[in-house]
């Protein structure tokens, strides 16, 4: 039972909800309707971080996508880097506005950028951000802006009523309804721990919280911390009772010992007895016991019977000498007694075999093997098979990659020139693969991993440089998706 309750919670797999799909298809609702920001906010462990990269797999189908997150380190001028490599993959640092930067590039017919850790924009940076929306659709350009931040942070950049200004669209994330709260517990416990926790034990635990994934995660792992602390305070008396006798066990234990010196003494008083009493019998018989003792006296030693005296010791005969065999000596003669057969000469076993091959081996199979080897040849020539068509780079391993994997995306490059001179400067060219999508753009990945959590982790393994372009998980279904058909532009 202690070895169950110390285990940790696993990390379950990321899966789309119903209630986080309904979410999501708010986000794309007013990507298409709308030109303004979108806030994406809800308290902590609401699972914002997961809903905006689960969104972003969706819409790289009708636009292309770009994921930052915000920190302390992060400045306008990075965060515009940031953005515009991931949309172009260009890589300058300049103090020129969001809007006019996109607009020197390829124009889009829609861009989608989710900034994460909102709440930690500056607020010159989300002025901007709202600047570029409306300029860029003033010139036909949609783009689209969402920022996934706190409930308290959105709602103090709403517009003050008397402005008349137009403000963000308020998207909040919504707690999993009870079904998938009891789903999502089930696959947080350990293996070992499921059948202890049964369908009352978890609605009783899950009567107490919000119901958001974050929340659940880090309620659950602190009620088997406590569950396992409490065992270890119950196990630990019965240990010491076993370890400390109690006095009841003292007492019988002296009572023993005690018993057991009574024991001893009334053994050497019965023993005292008998020998007097012996002695007692033996004063009164004592003229029997001294003729009885003289006649064994006077027996001769010479009286003892024949069976009692030893036997004599026998001498040993000597041994016959051992008499060793003797061989006759070698003659020249006995080599010629050899009979004439069995002195066959290995010349003449070698003719035999030779004439036995000769008359197994036919001459005309060998012409008519001579004859089919070409036609075959001839016929493979004729009707080749035809070989499946090669992508460009890594395109085809891409393809044949498990859908349910995650990689990360480093960048998305529009010529092979740029591709190759991006890889060399970072020194990305052994460690990341590159596929070519339907539109013939070019898009760098790292990596193949089975989680969302894999691949998150994963970042840290990248240069520091690549790090502050923020790459984010992406799976492998979107992007087969993206090779297998067109990407509107």
């Amino acid at each position: 039972m202690q070895a169950l309750a110390q285990q940790q919670i696993v990390a379950a797999p990321v899966k789309v909800k119903t209630s986080q799909q309904q979410i999501i298809d708010q986000i794309h609702h007013h990507c298409q309707q709308t030109d303004t920001v979108i806030m994406l906010h809800g308290s902590d462990g609401s699972g914002k971080t997961t809903i905006a990269e689960l969104f972003l797999e969706q819409a790289s189908n009708y636009a292309e996508c770009a994921f930052i997150t915000v920190n302390e380190r992060s400045t306008p001028d990075r965060l515009r880097a940031q953005i515009l490599n991931q949309l172009f993959g260009t890589i300058s640092l300049s103090d020129e506005t969001l809007s006019r930067q996109i607009q020197r590039q390829t124009p889009l017919k829609h861009a989608v950028i989710v900034i994460d850790n909102g709440e930690q924009l500056s607020e010159s940076f989300l002025a901007e951000c709202v600047a570029a929306i409306n300029q860029l659709s003033a010139v036909g350009q949609k783009v689209s802006i969402i920022i996934a931040a706190d409930s308290r942070w959105a709602y103090q950049q709403k517009p003050a009523p008397h402005l008349r200004l137009q403000g963000p669209v308020m998207v909040e994330v919504q707690p999993l309804n009870k079904d998938e709260q009891v789903q999502f517990v089930q696959a947080l416990l350990p293996e070992r721990l499921q059948r202890l926790w049964n369908f009352d034990r978890i609605h009783q635990f899950l009567s107490t919280i919000n119901g958001y994934p974050g929340e659940i995660q880090q309620r659950l792992q602190l009620a088997l911390a406590t569950q396992a602390q409490r065992y270890k305070e119950d196990t630990a008396p019965a240990d010491s009772a076993i370890d400390e006798p109690d006095d009841d066990h003292v007492k019988l234990s002296q009572t023993h010992e005690q018993n057991k010196g009574s024991g001893i003494k009334l053994g050497y008083i019965i023993a005292v007895a008998m020998l007097i009493s012996l002695a007692v019998v033996g004063f009164i018989n004592k003229e029997q016991l001294t003729d009885w003792f003289s006649q064994t006296q006077s027996v001769p030693a010479t009286a003892e019977s024949p069976e009692s005296a030893p036997e004599p010791v026998k001498a040993e005969a000597p041994q016959a000498p051992v008499e060793l065999p003797s061989f006759e000596p070698l003659a020249e003669q006995s080599l010629a007694l050899m009979p004439e057969d069995l002195a066959i000469s290995y010349r003449e076993a070698l003719d035999d075999l030779n004439r036995v091959a000769a008359a197994e081996n036919d001459p005309r199979e060998l012409e008519l093997g001579l004859i089919k080897e070409p036609k075959l040849a001839e016929a493979e020539t004729v009707e080749p098979a035809a070989a499946p068509p090669q992508r460009a780079l890594q395109t085809d391993q891409v393809m044949a990659a498990d859908p349910q994997h995650f990689a990360l995306q480093i960048a998305i490059i529009t010529t092979e020139r740029l591709l190759t001179e991006f890889r060399n400067d970072y020194d990305l060219t052994e460690s990341t693969s590159v596929y070519q999508r339907e539109d013939g753009r070019y898009v760098i990945i790292y990596g193949n991993y089975a989680s969302l959590q894999q691949a998150r982790d994963a970042t840290s393994e990248l240069p520091q440089a690549v790090q502050q372009m923020e790459p984010w998980a992406k799976s492998f279904a979107a992007m087969q998706t993206e090779i297998a058909a067109p990407v509107q532009q």
